[in-house]
């Protein structure tokens, strides 16, 4: 998509404005999508956590695990 800054720059105020917010707006639906997506997954995490809650190992087990599977 190709446009000019310069006609950009010489938009009345009112105008800048408008494009500033429904750019600013876009950017916040792409990234609010992402975010859902997230939010999603760490609820979910968390739910089996709370369901489950001694299923989990400890940092030094899951550290011991990947150094002998890895190698580091």
């Amino acid at each position: 998509m190709s446009y000019n800054k310069e006609e950009l720059f010489k938009l009345p105020v009112e105008e800048k404005i408008e494009l500033v917010e429904a750019l600013c707006g876009n950017i916040d639906n792409e990234l609010s999508s992402d975010s859902k997506e997230d939010m999603a997954f760490a609820k979910e995490r968390l739910q089996l956590h709370e369901e489950n809650p001694s299923d989990v190992i400890s940092w030094a087990e899951l550290k011991k695990t990947i150094e002998k599977k890895y190698g580091f």
